[in-house]
């Protein structure tokens, strides 16, 4: 039985930002069988054109205006007619020539409409430049975004072919850039405007210097923007800086910033669109705002204007004028028409006690300065989608140097300089268990066996060593009888021993069939999070063989740094939906059980390894 939620008295409510004031509302776009309800990460549109990057159904391109739509994803031919991966950040094109920007698997390039595609990911750029979050076309040149700069090159690259020299240049920290984690990015002509872990920059000479600023005033001690800027747009001297904490904008070359942040849905904002018409709209994740007026007054759309959920990703104009929006449950475009209603699955239980969690008393191997959230696609027990082997821990991904700081007081009892690894033997146990806290890939380590540290002591730093495919912090918590132990020979979730983010608590749950068997593998939807944009959360995937739940809780999936709320939460399973609610409050662990009909039988585990 479903429970309609959006009626027409609550749309009679909503008015649509647009020269008449006429009603608007926000109707799905159909993008064909098995992909109309995807999650949608980017959308770009050039006149008739329309290219949609999705988290794990590929990208899909329309020449007719979203008439028709083409799909280019995986495929297990060695014809190179499919993508070497369907997470996809985003894309341009120019003719028949196509790149996309993947999810950790760098750049697919097509020059034929996507009929073929090469792949430059670890094949060609190695560690580097895998996290691309943008693609951009500009006087013939590529521009990649990316969380180590940005890359450019003005020729199509063959990476069959065993170049003397790299046949592309960087723009990062050495040419004046705050940060080369990249957010976003605008470019048009020589100006380049780039969101970044610290802050805002310009550059008015294609990337040759730039300037830095922080929109919300604050700076690290080391007088770098503290500031994440994951949005940007930029029109003559006006600037748009899309924050953590804002909406702000600057008329005055960066001098100076107000925070227009007044009458948005959130202050999370995902991405911003200046329209033809000098109208600014803003994704945030409770819904899209729009301004006539530079931000002084906004009107709001949601739910009740016909989204399926509150999180808003990316915005585009149609080449009717009508706004594009991505969402984590499909593409939608503004309408004047009443579109159908949505319904949703109807919960069986709720679940509103909240508890105080029994072990989430470390704090994060990260600063809140630096990227200190989580890399939501590969959490623990996570295999991307069935692409990956189960995850023994989860990452933080940062650039090479970034400090590591002890998640407690403890002793180290193990380091391996070749692979940078540091195991952590925590001062906090656990019933009869010892608690490690295990660190890979480490650039430098800074502490030796037998040393203590406390709790927020450097003990190294970042790095991309061992078998890793990025920059990136591996980071696991595991439990043993053994005193000093370096083998994680009952890894944990991490999550449930960490912190949450601020004003974020954790759900701990089980799926199992109507006997009490737990459903291996299964997908918990309906959760939706402000961050991280670059590798966002999308779904939980239950635990298989090769993970273990904790001893105080005997979960099977964990979701962790959920904005305080109410969520209704569903799982799928031979085309039927099963639902729960479930209320998070800050700092605390919500239990929930989903008894979800009958067990599936588990697929044999995949034999790729992604650290």
């Amino acid at each position: 039985m479903y429970k309609y939620i959006i009626t027409m008295a609550a749309f009679l409510l909503f008015v649509g930002c647009g020269k008449k004031d006429m009603m608007k509302y926000w109707q799905r776009v159909d993008l064909g069988e098995n992909t109309t309800e995807s999650h949608i990460l980017n959308v770009v549109v050039k006149d008739d054109e329309v290219l949609v990057g999705t988290f794990g159904k590929g990208a899909l391109f329309s020449k007719d205006n979203g008439s028709t739509w083409k799909i280019f994803e995986s495929n297990d031919k060695e014809d190179n007619t499919g993508l070497s991966w369907n997470y996809v950040l985003s894309g341009d094109w120019d003719d028949d020539y196509i790149v996309l920007a993947m999810l950790g698997d760098g750049l697919n390039i097509s020059n034929d409409g996507g009929a073929t595609w090469k792949r430059l990911g670890y094949n060609f750029f190695g560690i580097e430049y895998l996290y691309s979050v943008g693609a951009f076309i500009e006087g013939g040149v590529k521009y990649i975004p990316s969380a180590d700069g940005i890359v450019y090159f003005k020729t199509d690259i063959d990476p069959d072919y065993d170049y003397l020299a790299r046949p592309y240049k960087t723009i990062d920290e050495s040419q004046g850039l705050a940060s080369q984690y990249i957010y976003d990015m605008q470019i048009g002509g020589d100006d380049i405007y780039i969101g970044s872990l610290h802050g805002f920059s310009v550059s008015n000479d294609k990337g040759q210097s730039w300037r830095n600023f922080s929109p919300t005033g604050m700076f690290t001690i080391d007088r770098l923007p503290d500031c994440k800027v994951r949005a940007v747009a930029a029109k003559k001297n006006t600037w748009y800086a899309g924050c953590d904490d804002g909406l702000f904008y600057s008329t005055d070359n960066g001098d100076s910033w107000t925070n227009i942040s007044r009458g948005l849905p959130s202050p999370y904002v995902h991405d911003i669109l200046i329209d033809r018409d000098n109208k600014i709209w803003v994704a945030t994740y409770k819904g899209v705002a729009c301004s006539d007026n530079m931000g002084q007054s906004f009107k709001t759309f949601g739910k009740t204007s016909g989204f399926y959920g509150d999180n808003i990703n990316c915005l585009a104009q149609a080449s009717d004028g009508n706004i594009y929006a991505g969402t984590n449950y499909g593409l939608y475009k503004m309408v004047e028409q009443i579109p159908p209603l949505n319904h949703y699955p109807e919960p069986s239980a709720t679940f509103d006690r909240s508890e105080k969690p029994i072990h989430q008393w470390m704090i994060r191997p990260v600063g809140p300065e630096e990227n200190n959230q989580r890399d939501q696609t590969y959490l623990y027990g996570a295999t991307m989608g069935g692409s990956f082997r189960q995850h023994q821990g989860c990452e933080y991904n940062d650039p090479e140097g970034v400090e590591l700081q002890a998640v407690d007081d403890g002793v180290i009892v193990y380091t391996n300089k070749k692979i940078g690894h540091t195991v952590l033997r925590c001062h906090t146990g656990f019933e009869y268990f010892f608690v490690y806290a295990h660190y890979h890939h480490m650039n430098e380590i800074h502490c030796a066996v037998g040393q203590r540290v406390k709790q927020g002591d450097t003990i190294g730093t970042i790095g991309k060593k061992g078998n890793v495919t990025n920059e990136h912090l591996h980071f696991e918590v595991s439990l043993s009888i053994a005193k000093d132990s370096n083998v994680p020979n009952q890894t944990v979730n991490n999550e449930l021993w960490q912190k949450p983010l601020p004003g974020c608590g954790t759900i701990v749950g089980t799926v199992a069939d109507s006997t009490g068997n737990r459903i291996a593998g299964a997908r918990v939807y309906g959760v939706e999070k402000p961050v991280p944009t670059e590798s966002p959360f999308s779904f939980a995937e239950c635990y298989r063989d090769k993970v273990n739940p904790s001893p105080a809780y005997e979960e099977n999936f964990v979701i962790a740094d959920v904005p305080a709320g109410e969520y209704l939460l569903w799982t799928e399973q031979a085309g039927r939906k099963y639902a729960v609610k479930a209320r998070v409050a800050a700092d605390m662990v919500t239990r929930v059980e989903i008894v979800a009909g009958e067990a599936v039988i588990d697929e044999a585990d995949t034999t790729t390894v992604m650290d």
